[in-house]
């Protein structure tokens, strides 16, 4: 005799149908297992095969931030390829170098660029 069980979120507790081959339950405790320990299949251009792996790796393939708020986002963890909207002005704005070691948020527009902005060119700026 098999056994299954089925977790669901329309049924609260655990309730025991037919000769007691299945078994549903939404609100029953799982033992608890570490990401390393799940499996994951890998796609696209992440290759790790558990979840704590695929984490990392995507904790570390890109560290490239977005912001939505009102103010400059400022901060020592900046990175050039960020990006913030900016809500007060409805403005998007990516992090980048415009001299030499001097990094500024400057805004992406659809049209001719000025001395502060770039255009949106092709999906480069």
């Amino acid at each position: 005799m098999s056994v299954s069980i089925v977790a669901t979120p329309i049924i609260n507790g655990i309730s025991v149908t037919g000769s007691a081959t299945t078994i549903t339950a939404s609100t029953a405790a799982l033992g608890a297992a570490s990401a390393a320990a799940m499996s994951v299949t890998p796609t696209g251009a992440l290759t790790a095969t558990n979840v704590q792996a695929a984490l990392e790796a995507l904790s570390v393939a890109r560290d490239i931030k977005s912001f939505q708020q009102n103010t400059a986002p400022t901060g020592s963890t900046l990175t050039e390829g960020d990006t913030w909207y900016d809500l007060d002005d409805n403005e998007f704005k990516v992090y980048r170098e415009t001299s030499t070691g001097v990094f500024q948020w400057v805004p992406i527009i659809v049209g001719a660029a000025g001395d502060t902005s770039d255009i949106l060119d092709a999906g480069a700026f």
